[in-house]
């Protein structure tokens, strides 16, 4: 299988084709339904091998789209994501019933066939491409993580359904429950020990122990994942955006490289392996069908989406044509529906031949958008592109408005703050009522005897200084509620002060007692029987707190500013990158037409810099490429021209660029170096 892959790989890399396309076919040719099956000797470990090519390439994807990225995008990714979900699922429901005659519970899995695009494909793709610094490709990737988290409560929504035949909302609640609880805490305890713990590695200067250790850490938090009943792509994806925070990121991409090509070019080929040609050849039509839906339908709706969220109208084309496909979580969707006896084998079938076909067609979209969306703002009218500037600028300032009053700012800070650590102590309690039912026989009977008062006892430790900050933001927020509600000039008087102490102890004791309330509840399963037993350990908490209490608010206090740098950071580092992304700077390559104005000019003639703001980086001739070319350096028809500027200067640039020789009047000369 590798000597077809590395084959495969060289043939598409020398005529600059996708190789996920490749990486498909050979799974195609060396699947089960084609040749017998001669060439597999063991299907399992491929699908094993498969498996961990999902968990590195979504590692791989998190590191890349860290939790700062998500953030900025999420404005646009969330929106997005729900209205192409909701669009698409009414889609797929509407032609299973009315036009394949199908029932309604598996055409309401045909509609989730069809709604989420695949992560993992798209960053194969755009990484082929070479597109990863484009601007819209972080919206892409945004919204394409949001439908994975919508997913999880779709699977669940859909399980709730084909059991009852109804509508299960107790199930769709748990299970949305356990996902939040899973969120939280792989993102705030990993943010807190993960990074630290790789860097502490790193100091060691020995890459094998920091590589073991960064594998140690992906394939827990994936196990646990698959544990809870999500994916492994979940756990891998959010524990890359915690190492993405650590200091040693670079050294870890290094290593880890050579790994996510191999086991994600395996993965592709496991896809491959499902295709049953016989199947999908009697089935055709109606993959066609689907396949021209999901292309025309997942653009629409992810363009008009990008658009109302603010997006100028080529990068809203082009995020909408970069997710014009589908993935694995069609599969995972058809298999459910297959093995609850709701669905037949065609609807396997025609979830992986329209997998398959938008995912051979998605390269081709990706590449056509450039020129589609610029000869789309040539021919449409000025009226129209006028309307979607000034919808699209109109949105830029809403979002911009002044902050809110510093104290309703902080309010809400404090507010989150104390959600989060509620949701930590439950995530704590949870966790041991999940331990107390393993059987610790084989490592000690004493242990399995009293494992309910040991967890329980680790579960109060582990939560003791989650309750000291709750008391001390709590009483922080009684002293900002106050202040909201007393007028300025009377806050100095001694009413004012009795009024901040009163609301700071009763916000205190609000919020203390709901702490107490939910430990309560969620360890009943694991609190020691005796009642001596509690109250020795309650009492030994309390002189712990007592005694600690400094140190623990140290640690919060630590603990508190690294939460608010990753969450709420606005600049990331390094400097340069920050700027970057703040700017909203990007590259894109534009191709010189053969009858072009500027042919045979030089940079200095064009002063491209001058007139436009975008500068020529590099400059693609043939197969070599010139790194920041002087400014004597003369352009010839089919350079491909490497541009750094924000999307309004590179889209003016690039339009005088493409200019015909005829439609152009004479260009300005002089110039300089500097003009570049």
């Amino acid at each position: 299988m590798l000597t077809m892959v590395g084959l495969v790989s060289a043939v598409f890399t020398r005529f600059g084709w996708p190789k996920v396309i490749g990486y498909i076919a050979v799974g195609v040719l060396l699947g089960p339904h084609s040749f017998g099956g001669s060439f597999i000797l063991n299907s399992q470990s491929i699908d094993v091998l498969g498996q961990l090519g999902v968990v590195f390439l979504m590692f791989a994807l998190g590191m890349e789209f860290n939790l700062r990225k998500l953030r900025k995008v999420g404005r646009v990714a969330a929106p997005t994501a729900m209205l192409d979900m909701a669009m698409m699922m009414w889609a797929g429901h509407f032609v299973g019933t009315r036009i394949l005659g199908w029932g309604d519970t598996q055409s309401l899995f045909l509609g989730a066939a069809i709604s989420d695009s695949a992560t993992t494909l798209l960053a194969k793709t755009i990484n082929d491409l070479g597109w990863g610094g484009r601007g819209f490709t972080r919206y892409i990737f945004g919204i394409t993580i949001v439908e994975d988290i919508f997913c999880i409560g779709l699977i669940a929504l859909l399980t709730g359904f084909a059991v009852s035949g109804g509508l299960d909302f107790g199930g769709i609640c748990k299970s949305m429950g356990g996902l939040t609880l899973f969120l939280v805490a792989v993102v705030v305890f990993g943010i807190l020990a993960v990074p630290r713990s790789l860097n502490a590695v790193a100091r060691l200067r020995d890459d094998d122990s920091l590589l073991m250790t960064l594998l140690g850490i992906c394939f827990f938090v994936s196990l646990v994942a698959a544990r809870l009943n999500f994916s492994l792509a979940l756990g891998a994806f959010l524990i890359g955006t915690v190492t993405a925070e650590a200091d040693a990121g670079r050294r870890i991409e290094r290593l880890f490289f050579p790994l996510r090509t191999v086991f994600s070019a395996i993965f592709f080929v496991t896809v491959g392996m499902m295709v049953n040609c016989h199947s999908i050849w009697n089935l055709l039509p109606v993959i066609l069908g689907l396949t021209a839906l999901v292309v025309v339908g997942k653009s629409f709706n992810c363009t008009l989406g990008a658009i109302l969220t603010g997006q100028d109208f080529k990068n809203a084309l082009q995020t909408g044509m970069g997710l014009a496909q589908i993935g694995e979580f069609a599969y995972m969707v058809a298999l459910i529906g297959i093995s609850m006896k709701v669905a037949d084998d065609s609807l396997y079938q025609v979830a992986i031949g329209v997998s398959l076909l938008t995912t051979l067609l998605n390269p081709l979209l990706m590449r056509a958008s450039d020129p589609l969306a610029d000869w789309l703002m040539k021919v449409l009218p000025k009226r129209f592109i006028k309307a979607l500037t000034t919808y699209e600028n109109w949105v830029q300032r809403f979002r911009n408005v002044p902050s809110r009053p510093e104290n309703t700012r902080k309010m809400r800070l404090h507010f989150l703050l104390i959600f989060m650590l509620l949701l930590i102590v439950g995530i704590i309690f949870i966790s041991a009522g999940m331990l107390s039912k393993l059987d610790f026989r084989p490592l000690s009977p004493w242990v399995d005897d009293y494992k309910r008062t040991l967890l329980w006892v680790l579960a109060c430790l582990f939560t003791l200084p989650c309750l000291v900050f709750i008391f001390f933001r709590s009483r922080s927020l009684g002293v900002i509620l106050a202040d909201m509600v007393i007028a300025e000039k009377l806050r100095d008087t001694m009413w004012a002060q009795a009024f901040r102490r009163f609301t700071g102890f009763f916000v205190v004791a609000v919020a203390m007692i709901l702490a107490f309330l939910e430990s309560a509840m969620l360890s009943a399963s694991i609190m020691p029987t005796r009642p001596w037993e509690r109250r020795i350990i309650s009492l030994l908490m309390l002189i712990i707190a007592f005694v600690g209490i400094k140190h623990i608010r140290r640690i919060g206090a630590r603990s508190l500013m690294t939460l608010r740098n990753v969450l709420t950071a606005e600049v990331e580092k390094p400097s340069n990158d920050s700027a970057a992304e703040l700017l909203d700077i990007h590259t894109e390559r534009v191709i010189i037409p053969p009858d072009a104005y500027v042919v045979g000019r030089s940079l200095m003639d064009l002063k491209l810099r001058n007139r436009f703001g975008a500068s020529v980086i590099g400059i693609e001739r043939g197969s070599g490429c010139l790194v920041n070319p002087n400014a004597d350096e003369l352009l010839f028809a089919n350079d491909r021209v490497l541009l750094l500027g924000d999307d309004a200067q590179i889209a003016k640039a690039g339009e005088f660029l493409s200019q015909h020789r005829k439609r152009s009047g004479n260009a300005e000369g002089g110039g300089s170096a500097g003009d570049i």
